[in-house]
């Protein structure tokens, strides 16, 4: 609002309103003889506004605004106190349901007005694994205990993991250029393949000091019972990796997963003085390396775009894949290791600030 007698503002609103004291200002400029022309100029107006208003000027009250034509609101106030407090008790209610549970009839324009009025939009609710008080409370604590660590403490902490990547699962989303009639012709439809694909499972690790492991293609346990990934697999990996990446003094980080805390992996990883950092339950968003999968996936197919085509489950083509893995986490950006590491203190603070429940990472 402009204080009395302060110069006016060239920054006018297009279409906006004139307030009751510019009305005012125009009626006196015209009564001190100003042309209209001087005046629309110094308002930053149309001379048709200055018109408009002279001509409006006998039947509006102290200048104020006359009332507007149009069909008057269906509801009340207390209508849209209703509406807005049956959504915040139970703001997953379809639109179906709240028709319903609201008193009179109101149309999906009239509650999408209603919202769009209190900026209420409806979103399609974002998938996290199910936590349960107790997780919540052990996520917190563990968030607590390490939210004054430093880049320093955050860089000696070994992140790892295993990803099972199954071909085809990083293919982007492909923008056309067409007209709304061509949207269903085949050349503008961007196909998949019905069923499972080939899957691989791959492990690596990273940190701030010891930088990116090699990404090692996982081994099936013939031995056991279902010759799935056992814990016999993971340490072979171990074997394998860890006196590439773990120097003395870091923090190795592995999450709950039963090849994890089996106890020949326990006596492993104490035998050979690895210090293994203490993990919350379902708390993917604290890993770090979990981003790194979606980039590694991403990747693959700009080293070997023909995979998107393949079907075939033959030998060579495992090999193929396996090596374009291999090649895509190579190629992966240092910037980007560096990037998600450094984010620790701001997921940290996330589970803190959301007392142990879910995060946007």
């Amino acid at each position: 609002m402009r204080t009395p007698l302060a110069s006016i503002s060239g920054n006018r609103r297009r279409h906006g309103e004139l307030s009751p004291y510019e009305r005012g200002f125009i009626a006196g400029q015209v009564a001190a003889g100003a042309s209209k022309t001087s005046i629309a100029s110094s308002l930053s107006c149309h001379r048709n506004t200055i018109d408009y208003t002279l001509q409006k000027s006998t039947s509006r009250e102290n200048g104020e605004s006359l009332p507007r034509s149009g069909q008057p609101k269906s509801y009340t106030e207390r209508d849209e106190r209703s509406i807005l407090r049956i959504i915040r008790t139970n703001p997953k209610i379809t639109l179906k349901k709240l028709k319903e549970e609201v008193e009179g009839d109101f149309s999906r324009w009239t509650l999408a007005r209603i919202f769009d009025k209190y900026n209420i939009k409806k979103w399609m609710a974002a998938k996290r694994l199910m936590l349960k008080k107790e997780h919540a409370k052990l996520r917190l604590q563990w968030a607590k205990d390490r939210i004054d660590w430093d880049e320093d403490e955050w860089s000696v902490v070994i992140w790892s993991d295993e990803c099972s990547v199954e071909r085809g699962s990083g293919r982007q989303r492909q923008w056309v250029f067409r007209t709304p009639q061509q949207k269903w012709d085949s050349d503008m439809i961007q196909e998949y393949k019905k069923g499972k694909d080939m899957k691989i499972m791959v492990w690596a690790a990273f940190s701030g000091k010891t930088g990116r492991s090699k990404l090692v293609i996982m081994s099936r346990d013939q031995e056991a019972k279902r010759q799935g990934y056992s814990a016999n697999s993971y340490i072979k990996v171990l074997d394998e990796m860890m006196p590439d990446v773990y120097d003395g003094g870091m923090i190795f980080m592995q999450d709950n997963a039963p090849i994890h805390t089996a106890n020949k992996v326990k006596r492993w990883l104490d035998n050979n003085g690895i210090w293994v950092m203490q993990w919350p339950p379902y708390s993917p968003d604290l890993n770090p390396i979990e981003n790194l999968w979606f980039k590694l996936k991403e990747t693959v197919f700009l080293v070997d775009p023909g995979l998107e085509h393949d079907t075939s489950f033959e030998d060579t083509s495992r090999r193929r894949m396996e090596q374009a893995l291999i090649k895509a986490w190579d190629l992966i950006p240092q910037s980007y290791f560096d990037s998600c590491w450094k984010s620790m203190p701001r997921r940290v603070q996330a589970v803190k600030d959301a007392h142990g429940w879910h995060t946007k990472y």
